[in-house]
């Protein structure tokens, strides 16, 4: 059977096999790893581990690098490298069993849905499926181990919401419980955080783990999308989505990561954390406050006065800038003011959203109210003064039942889908080669 044998997981590809063979065969379809006798293997196919039935060749981990390095980033050291090739044999070793566990449990889905979720990556990235194609060949990646990736997360996900899901009940109470203290939290600060979670497999590979996440660290502070790298090393099943782990209260933060959660800027890193049974990397997503109005949303219609500075003392013009334009009652008074601080051009800028707005220019004007003028800031060679027209607050946020709901039973799974997944590790045959 070559590679490019059809890949849909169907009844009647397990009932023509043996179950030895189903689960070869299962492994070589949806994901694209070649199962091949071992005498028959050539360089490229050198058998590097057997996990159960079903082998991950040299093959396999040098494409699944190529799509690493295209998405994440590449590697300044041979050390560097064979670090990679490590967790990259890890997460196929992983995606093997999960793939396993569906054939298993007699779980079935199409390569339709994996092709469909392939077209929402792509729209993800705000390209169509075929520039998106073009995009992979060209950064060195490869379609098909992405789409290998993909079958094995759509395969966890059916053994997750098959085996779990049905087990797991979250009471009215426990609802209604939390909604109570996002009541007698009003107005307090809520965190949206995302994590990769890398696991420590067993106590011996500790420190692996550890240099796998700060090799993951230092590929996000090099500017590697946070993201993107959950997607491709977090084993947490939060993964799929980019690490998002929803909205949570200070209450509801690891302990540990508390006050350096509440302390964090959006988009900057925390981390490698030793937290229970891995290692974690933390981004903030945004921050809002419980059950108010998200600040992010609110829609300002804005006008900008740009003064130069030529040789003058940046802070005394400032002052003597600032105390001019704080007299602005209305925008119609711009012009009038511009040319009394002597500006060289104003004008509107239009309506944008303070979460759109760079973080240095949203603190100047998220808390004016219309009519008001910004401090003076330094922009290049000049002072720009900002000027809130118009203001459209969001409606405040309350959460339904059924959000709730989902946001319990998701952070339940997650740890519960975790352990499934150590106890398949613990019992699988795993042969290093």
């Amino acid at each position: 059977m070559d590679k490019d044998a059809p890949s849909s997981m169907t009844k009647a590809i397990q009932n023509q096999l043996g179950r030895a063979a189903r689960t070869v065969t299962l492994a070589f379809v949806l994901l694209g790893i070649s199962f091949m006798p071992a005498r028959a293997v050539d360089d490229v196919q050198r058998i590097v581990v057997v996990v159960n039935d079903a082998v991950v060749s040299e093959f396999d981990i040098r494409e699944r690098i190529g799509l690493v390095m295209a998405t994440t980033g590449q590697v300044s050291s041979e050390e560097q490298l064979e670090l990679m090739r490590e967790n990259v044999r890890e997460m196929l070793i992983d995606e093997i069993l999960q793939l396993q566990e569906a054939l298993e449990k007699e779980l079935t889905f199409t390569e339709a849905e994996v092709e469909e979720r392939y077209a929402q990556l792509a729209a993800s990235n705000n390209v169509s499926v075929s520039q998106f194609d073009n995009t992979l060949e060209q950064m060195g990646a490869s379609k098909s181990t992405i789409l290998s990736q993909m079958r094995a997360s759509v395969a966890w996900e059916q053994v997750v919401d098959s085996q779990l899901r049905p087990f797991l009940a979250i009471a009215e109470s426990e609802v209604d419980n939390y909604k109570n203290r996002m009541v007698a939290n009003k107005g307090e600060p809520e965190y949206r955080l995302a994590e990769i979670f890398v696991t420590v497999p067993s106590a011996d590979r500790a420190s692996e783990a550890q240099a796998t996440a700060n090799q993951l660290a230092e590929q996000i502070r090099g500017g590697a999308n946070f993201a993107d790298v959950a997607r491709q090393f977090s084993d947490m099943p939060t993964g799929a989505q980019g690490g998002d782990m929803g909205w949570m209260l200070a209450e509801q933060i690891n302990p540990d990561i508390r006050d350096q959660v509440t302390n964090m800027f959006e988009g900057s890193l925390l981390g490698p954390v030793r937290s229970s049974g891995g290692f974690s990397l933390y981004t903030l997503i945004d921050k809002r406050r419980v059950m108010m109005a998200d600040l992010d949303e609110t829609e300002l219609d804005l006008q900008q006065m740009i003064i130069p500075i030529n040789d003058r003392d940046t802070e005394t013009l400032s002052k003597a800038v600032y105390a001019d334009v704080q007299r602005i009652t209305r925008c119609r008074d711009v012009a009038s003011f511009a040319r009394i601080v002597k500006a060289r051009d104003y004008g509107p800028i239009g309506e944008m959203k303070l979460g759109q707005m760079p973080r240095q220019l949203k603190l100047l004007v998220e808390n004016l109210e219309v009519g008001q003028a910004s401090l003076p800031v330094k922009m290049g060679g000049d002072l720009r003064v900002l000027i809130v027209c118009g203001r459209k607050d969001p409606q405040i946020y309350e959460p339904s039942f059924e959000e709730i709901e989902s946001f319990l039973t998701n952070q339940r799974l997650s740890m519960m889908s975790l352990r499934y997944m150590r106890d398949l590790r613990r019992d699988a045959i795993i042969d290093y080669r």
